[in-house]
């Protein structure tokens, strides 16, 4: 075996041994930043060619829609 494929099978192992509640809050943390992520975009480069109606700000439906997302990992996790 080659170092590179003991480097991967030690962090596979690594990555296996950790508790579920951990892949539980990455995920949760993932999805914020995602959601953070979203609102750092200006507002201009949203609706860039779009008349300026508040329902049309791409963010907004973005983050309803991770918002949902979060619901229903909470609900069935």
């Amino acid at each position: 075996m080659t170092d590179q494929e003991e480097f991967v099978q030690g962090v596979i192992n690594w990555v296996q041994g950790l508790p579920v509640a951990w892949a539980h809050g990455l995920t949760v943390v993932l999805f914020l930043a995602l959601l953070a992520g979203c609102w750092l975009i200006p507002r201009r480069q949203v609706i860039a060619d779009a008349p300026d109606e508040r329902w049309r700000d791409l963010r907004l439906w973005a983050s309803a829609l991770i918002v949902v997302q979060l619901g229903l990992y909470q609900l069935f996790s």
